[in-house]
This record gives C-alpha cells, sequence and structure tokens, in this order.
C-alpha cells in the first residue's frame, strides 16, 4: 500500500480557488499578477516557497524604527516559525484563514507560508486599513490599525485574532471584546528580523493590556545592560539584541515598556511615552481618536515631555481648560517629573498601515 498523501491546503480569491501547490501558484501568477500589484505580490511569495527556493523568506523592515532594510531568512528557520505558531494555536489541516496583510512585510509572508505548510483553507483579500470577509473564520491576523477599521465599517467573524505591529489600544480591545465577533483576542510582540512573533499574551480583558507577554515554547528572551530585549530562538536561527526596553517579571514573562530609541531625558529623569500615553489612556473620553506622547527640545529640562491629541472636542467642552485639567489628572497617576510640561491639540503622523512615526512630532 502507498503511504497516504499528506493533506493539501488551498487559497481562495472571490470565487476561485487554487491547490496551495507549486502548480497553483504558478497558474494563479499567470491568471492573476497582471490585475493588481497586491496579487503579484502574493503570487511571488507563495511561488517561491512551493519552489523551495533560498532564502525561503525576503522580507522589508517597516521603517518606523529608522531606515527601512531588506532582511532574507533561509527556509529551515521560515519553517521553524510557521511550525510555532501552528502549535501554539492549534491551527491545523483546513484551518479557515484570512490572509489581509500586505506581503511585502514578514506577517503577510508568513500567512502564505502558513497556509501553504499548514494545508489551510487561505482567502486573500486586498490589504486595506477596513478589512471584510464574508462568514467565519478560525485565524485572522491584523494591524490594530486594520482591526479598528474592521470591527467599525467590516464584516466577517473570527475565532482567532492576532494583533501585530503596533500597540493595542484600550478603545479598540473594548470594541473588539464588545463586538461578538471574535472569541479569542491575542496580541503579539514580534520583529521581522525575527521572523514574526516571538512571544503573545491573550487580551480577554481590559486589564489584560497591563500583563505580560510570555515567549513561545522554542525562544527565550532576556534583557542587556541597557534593559532592551535579547531574543534568543535557535531553531529560527536568531540571537537578536533589539532596542526595545522590557521589564522581566519574576513570575515569567515581561511588561513591554517602549523603544529605547524613544525615550525622553526631561532633566535627568528618563521616560517612557508609552508610560504616559496609557497613563492618558485610563481617562480619556472617546472623542479622543488619536494621542502621543514625546520629547521636545526644551532649554532647561534638555527635553520636555510634550502629549499630542487628536479629536473632535464637543461643543459644550472648553478644548484648552480640559487640557489643563488633564494635566492635573497625569500628575496624579505619574507624578509630576514625568507629567508632560505641554498637552496640545494637532495632527499626528502615521504610516499607511497605522504606525506612529515619532521621529516626526515636534
Amino acid at each position: 500500500m502507498s503511504a497516504p498523501k499528506s493533506p493539501r491546503g488551498t487559497f481562495r480569491w472571490g470565487q476561485q480557488v487554487w491547490p496551495a501547490t507549486a502548480i497553483g501558484a504558478a497558474e494563479f501568477r499567470r491568471t492573476h499578477a497582471k490585475r493588481a500589484a497586491w496579487l503579484a505580490e502574493v503570487a511571488e511569495v507563495w511561488l517561491r516557497w512551493c519552489r523551495g527556493d533560498e532564502p525561503g523568506m525576503v522580507v522589508q523592515t517597516s521603517g518606523t524604527t529608522g531606515t527601512s532594510k531588506q532582511v532574507e531568512h533561509n527556509r529551515a528557520a521560515v519553517l521553524a516559525s510557521v511550525e510555532d505558531t501552528l502549535k501554539h494555536w492549534d491551527l491545523g489541516a483546513g484551518t479557515r484563514a484570512l490572509l489581509a496583510l500586505p506581503t511585502s512585510f514578514v506577517a503577510g509572508q508568513a500567512m502564505v507560508v502558513r497556509g501553504v505548510v499548514g494545508a489551510w483553507d487561505l482567502e486573500l483579500i486586498e490589504p486595506s486599513s477596513t478589512p471584510s470577509w464574508s462568514g467565519a473564520k478560525d485565524f485572522v491576523a491584523l494591524t490594530p490599525h486594520q482591526a479598528q477599521g474592521w470591527v467599525n465599517q467590516g464584516a466577517g467573524t473570527t475565532a482567532k485574532l492576532l494583533l501585530g505591529g503596533g500597540p493595542v489600544s484600550k478603545t479598540l480591545l473594548g470594541a473588539l471584546l464588545d463586538s461578538g465577533r471574535v472569541a479569542e483576542v491575542w496580541e503579539s510582540y514580534g520583529l521581522s528580523e525575527a521572523l514574526t512573533h516571538v512571544a503573545t499574551r491573550k487580551l480577554g480583558a481590559i486589564t489584560d493590556l497591563q500583563s505580560p507577554f510570555h515567549p513561545l515554547p522554542s525562544v527565550t528572551i532576556g534583557t542587556n545592560e541597557a534593559g532592551c530585549a535579547v531574543i534568543h530562538a535557535p531553531s529560527r536561527a536568531v540571537t537578536l539584541e533589539t532596542r526595545d526596553c522590557i521589564e522581566e517579571l519574576p513570575e515569567g514573562g515581561f511588561l513591554w515598556l517602549g523603544r529605547a530609541d524613544d525615550v525622553i531625558n526631561s532633566g535627568g529623569v528618563l521616560v517612557h511615552p508609552g508610560e504616559v500615553e496609557r497613563a492618558f489612556e485610563t481617562f480619556m473620553p472617546a472623542w479622543v481618536s488619536d494621542w502621543a506622547a514625546f520629547g521636545r527640545a526644551d532649554d532647561t529640562l534638555g527635553e520636555a515631555v510634550v502629549l499630542r491629541l487628536a479629536g473632535t472636542v464637543p461643543e459644550d467642552v472648553d478644548a484648552e481648560q480640559i487640557l489643563d485639567e488633564w494635566r492635573e489628572k497625569l500628575k496624579a497617576v505619574l507624578g509630576s517629573a514625568k507629567t508632560p510640561r505641554t498637552l496640545e491639540w494637532g495632527e499626528l503622523p502615521r504610516t499607511e498601515r497605522g504606525k506612529l512615526q515619532r521621529r516626526l512630532l515636534t
């Protein structure tokens, strides 16, 4: 008797379906690559993996923390990352998944390879800030920016929603948990250089936004002398010193504090922007749509902490007076040394994917 055949997945776009094989990838590229740039990118990632090309993955970093660069990963490392995901969430053959992320970046490419290796039923939709799909999925990965657009304007449901690429706000998590359209919300910590997520946390309640991330079983995460995360993932051939400040917890896991490059030195007091932003979020009204802390050059302090806000101020609210009130509330939470010297209204620069470009704030 011949050995049983391994299950094969399927990729679908609209009403059309292809086997998740090299033949399917070649046919998809032949018939669809010229229709749209994003379809051509999917075809290349899919075909590269099915052909057995080395490197297995070539990705572009986002560039939000420095100059964007190209990173290559060999097939063994990519496969190890994919298997970590399949095991962590028990995503077996036939998993109904969605590709809504751009495949120019690591998260989107990883979804394509997971679809092939895991024999998933993977639906392809054009990457956008308001993704939408029909029916129920088992696993969907989105950026927080996309998730906000989906819960506000999109359709579809999912058993597991993985958020990555930026911090998850209390407002977003509350909307997702109240929507009745997602059974489990997860947040990931990862980097392009580490082949997507290396740690995760489950967000079942607003209070979980204060809970630690836990490394995947194949990964260990420590800190260097600067308090930045050092990632060891031998199966992915990754040993990486990051610029992410973390706090290791005695009971296990870690808290993400922010980027070392973003730390504000205000008169010798080191302030993480995320600390200020999270404090503001504890009492922030729903009509504030965006907010970010940053350092502004100051003759006395070196850098002064500034909190910039965006939103439509209600007619019965004094826009300047409310800033003074919020500053006092922040002082009660943060203490005088870390309280923003200035709260101001203004625009916040973000990339097309919704990532804050903090370095452009002045």
